[in-house]
């Protein structure tokens, strides 16, 4: 009976399945370090109606990453392959490969109307007769879970071609290896550049629409803040629902944020390296109170809790801005005293 469990932590970043996932590979492996410092700098706010969608940019990771080997096969390529998804699965993660694909998650969590969502598949026990995944689905939060084949079985076929929204309405699965021929080094200038296209709103998508999803309107970097702070209004009038997840995204971000301080701060670049820890987790410390109040405003609908809510935003926004403009002052001066033109 064979078994194998592909490298999986607990990843630090876990706003949505597409990070989390990225984050949770990559964590195993200190060389793509450089490569995710120089991302994840932009934040999106898409202006949905009834809902404000907060992520990072949403740039397609997992075909642009360096690290990561993709491979996309839509579902009858698949049934032509092999018409038992178990076996085939087994056979791709014996090959190293970790799997993303839409599953039909009422046959995991004892509901009767279908509930389609993305999941990752990293490991199996064919003794056991058990798949190893990742999801946000059991718990309330990312986690790693067992799941017997037949359930399996019966989720995956439960997506039909049509019904698969995967990847924007393309569908079928991705195939995810490790690329360990790759290599990257940090890019100083890439992330003044990011920093800079923050403060000032601006939208990377049009920079590099190619890499892009087709989203409804957005808003970039510190307007993010902004139309947060409207959504407070919405939430009050019963125009929006109360939603957490734009605050962990927020808190994700700034997470994310003291992590780069500490990489650049070891490499040199940061003259004020330990001022702006300190602001950082500052603002990290009021992002992580928003995101509680909102869950705490859902409990109690006190609207007193959305005011304070609204007060940690604007000062979250007006921190950033500064803790910002320091960070780049310190990052051009020593772009300027590189002599490699910017990449440590």
């Amino acid at each position: 009976m064979r078994a194998k469990i592909l490298p999986m932590k607990y990843p630090a970043i876990t706003s949505w399945q597409w990070q989390a996932n990225t984050f949770a590979i990559l964590a195993n492996y200190p060389q793509a370090k450089p490569w995710i410092m120089t991302h994840f700098i932009p934040l999106q706010l898409t202006l949905n109606k009834g809902s404000s969608y907060v992520d990072f940019y949403r740039t397609p990771t997992f075909e642009f990453c360096p690290w990561l080997l993709r491979q996309h096969l839509n579902r009858q390529l698949v049934r032509h392959f092999n018409k038992d998804i178990c076996t085939f699965l087994m056979e791709c993660i014996d090959m190293n490969n970790y799997i993303y694909l839409l599953l039909d998650q009422a046959q995991f969590l004892d509901i009767e109307l279908s509930f389609s969502h993305d999941s990752f598949i990293f490991g199996y026990d064919e003794e056991r007769g058990i798949f190893h995944i990742a999801d946000f689905t059991f718990k309330g939060k990312y986690s790693f879970e067992e799941i017997p084949f037949e359930q399996m079985r019966r989720a995956y076929e439960g997506i039909d071609d049509e019904g698969d929204w995967l990847y924007a309405g393309k569908g079928g699965l991705s195939l995810l290896q490790l690329n360990d021929r790759a290599a990257y080094d940090f890019n100083l200038n890439y992330v003044i550049e990011q920093l800079e296209d923050f403060l000032n709103g601006e939208s990377p998508s049009d920079k590099y629409r190619e890499l892009g999803y087709i989203t409804n309107p957005c808003v970039w970097g510190i307007s993010v803040y902004k139309q947060l702070i409207l959504e407070m209004t919405r939430i009050r009038i019963g125009q929006n629902a109360e939603d957490g997840r734009p605050f962990q995204v927020i808190y994700d971000h700034k997470i994310l944020m003291l992590e780069r301080i500490d990489f650049m701060d070891q490499a040199g670049l940061l003259e004020q390296g330990k001022e702006l820890k300190v602001r950082y987790q500052s603002i990290a410390d009021d992002a992580l109170m928003a995101r509680n109040l909102i869950v705490k405003y859902s409990l109690t609908k006190n609207k007193d809790t959305l005011d304070k809510v609204e007060a940690l935003i604007r000062r979250i926004q007006a921190c950033e801005q500064e803790a910002m403009e320091l960070m780049i002052h310190n990052l051009s001066h020593a772009s300027n005293m590189a002599p490699t033109g910017g990449d440590v």
